[in-house]
């Protein structure tokens, strides 16, 4: 009667650990299958020791990392990236967020060059009575782009130039991408630029492609 007994209680504990077991494998389907945050927090929240908690963490930490890169886009703010970065400070978008950092940095605002400021703010020179005075020249009025992004090498840029125009074909179909290179405190860097006509123009594309979380800056040449 003993050994029955034990054996009974065997069994029981082996059922109860394969119905764990069962109920475990359930939900690690189910969090899966939703491919979500809250659905891996809560595989988590109930099976901190499971198999598939290794698993379950890293995936979450991947979800959270492209959630929070798409809200960082969406506001497309220096201090949105700067709080990415803080964040995320291993992530695949982290060298993306310095980037458009440093986008941001270099004249993103549309400010006017230093050298029209500088003209504008010297006083003009007095004419000399002996000589007629030379003829005035008129500061060109700076050329107008749209900054669409900063990339490691000129494939990159040109490559996403594709992608954008096949993306917005409407908004980019008549512009002309130019690609300049430039260095940032990350190394050799190409700005994916385009011309426009005026800085109104340029804002108005930039409300376009922001509405869809693209980077657009106006800058001024």
């Amino acid at each position: 009667m003993k050994n029955t007994g034990i054996c009974l209680i065997a069994i029981t504990f082996s059922l109860l650990a394969l119905a764990a077991c069962s109920r475990e494998g359930a939900d690690w389907k189910s969090a899966t299958t939703a491919d979500t945050v809250e659905a891996y927090q809560q595989f988590l929240r109930q099976h901190p020791s499971a198999a598939n908690s290794a698993a379950a963490r890293d995936r979450l930490k991947a979800l959270t990392e492209d959630r929070d890169w798409q809200a960082a886009a969406a506001a497309d703010t220096r201090s949105a990236y700067e709080q990415f970065v803080a964040q995320h400070a291993d992530s695949k978008w982290v060298q993306e967020a310095r980037i458009r950092i440093e986008n941001f940095a270099q004249g993103g605002s549309g400010a006017p060059t230093t050298t029209t400021t500088a003209a504008a703010a010297a006083p003009a020179p007095k004419a000399s009575p002996a000589k007629p005075s030379a003829p005035l020249k008129v500061a060109s009025t700076p050329a107008n782009f749209v900054q669409l992004g900063a990339f490691r090498s000129k494939e990159r840029a040109q490559s996403e130039w594709k992608q954008l125009a096949a993306k917005f074909p409407t908004e980019l179909k008549s512009l002309k991408p130019d690609y300049v290179q430039g260095q940032s405190k990350h190394g050799t860097v190409y700005r994916l630029r385009v011309p426009v006509s005026s800085v109104a123009a340029a804002k108005g594309l930039c409300g376009a492609l922001k509405k869809h979380s693209q980077l657009c800056v106006p800058v001024t040449a």
